[in-house]
């Protein structure tokens, strides 16, 4: 577990990239261009540099959660065969998934298939552009504009661009909410608002560790994590940044992850449940690659990093990746 040195040394050998971006976008070291507007309020990690004629080396240990995104997706693409698949849940506008397409095309070239789960409805169709943008037809791959859940209920949920925290609104959350909307002297309007649209139709203060931003509450779709691995045949690789939604979702689909999975990444948001994923998936057997706890300071023999959300890397013995027919 935590073996970096070959790693370490494979992206060392990687050429940095070379080139100019396009007016309002970012490139990283695959080549993937980003546009400038899905960062403006949250720097991602598949952004490395921007601005001009550039020279972007690979990522290093010292950049934390990055390194350890495309490491999971090196290693998936590796042992690929036939056909990749990928499925990114909590997608935001698809980075990771956009990354491991242009690396599979430098690496190991074959069909692919996407499946990007995203709840957000600004953030669904950043993923339609970041796609098309880098060259991949949209219509090709799977795209769902939903919430990953333990059923099918729609879910109220944090709506706003470009932070990327948005998430469920917790059952404890609700009465504060109803206080600030109360406060806000708009009860009648997002009464009516919910019973046209499902959403409040409000800007909302809400405080984190990144300020105070401005959310709006809207029910949206949900899906099951068993629902989304049902029709596919295998999966090479699935991502995980579902902010604490990791908690219950995992557990329920644990059978099809079994069978199904070969590789699990993923972003996990407080101790309590990173140990407890740590033990699920030790109690099937999968084997943890990469563990490292979240809003914590890591020591390593090529630098310390930070990390916000922990990461959990996991590989399935039970599978070796076949054809998807």
């Amino acid at each position: 577990m935590n073996e970096l040195g070959p790693l370490v040394d494979e992206f060392a050998k990687i050429p940095p990239w070379q080139g100019e971006c396009p007016d309002g976008a970012f490139a990283n070291f695959l080549g993937v261009m980003t546009d400038k507007e899905f960062i403006e309020r949250h720097h991602p990690s598949n952004v490395v540099s921007a601005g001009g004629s550039l020279e972007i080396p690979p990522p290093t240990v010292t950049d934390g959660e990055p390194f350890f995104e495309y490491a999971a997706i090196r290693k998936a693409i590796d042992g690929a065969e036939g056909r990749f698949v990928m499925i990114e849940l909590g997608g935001g506008y698809a980075a990771r998934s956009v990354d491991a397409h242009r690396l599979l095309q430098q690496r190991n070239p074959m069909p692919s298939k996407l499946v990007i789960v995203e709840a957000e409805a600004t953030h669904f169709q950043w993923i339609k552009r970041h796609l098309s943008a880098n060259g991949i037809n949209p219509a090709e791959h799977w795209l769902i504009n939903a919430a990953v859940s333990t059923d099918s209920q729609p879910k109220l949920f944090m709506t706003g661009a470009g932070l990327f925290f948005n998430s469920f609104v917790a059952s404890k959350d609700i009465d504060a909410i109803v206080e600030q909307i109360a406060e806000m002297d708009g009860a009648n309007q997002v009464m009516r608002n919910l019973l046209v649209a499902g959403t409040c139709g409000m800007q909302i203060p809400y405080d984190s560790d990144a300020g105070t931003d401005l959310f709006d509450y809207a029910f949206v779709s949900a899906m099951p994590l068993a629902d989304i691995l049902a029709p596919l045949p295998h999966v090479d690789l699935m991502d995980i940044d579902i902010q604490g939604g990791e908690a219950t979702v995992i557990e329920p689909a644990m059978d099809l992850l079994n069978a199904k999975v070969t590789r699990l990444h993923i972003g996990t948001h407080g101790d309590g449940i990173h140990a407890g994923l740590w033990d699920l998936f030790f109690e099937h057997e999968w084997v943890c690659e990469f563990d490292y706890g979240p809003n914590g300071q890591h020591e390593t023999p090529w630098g310390r990093f930070k990390t916000t959300d922990g990461i959990l890397h996991l590989v399935n013995p039970r599978l070796s990746n076949g054809d998807d027919e």
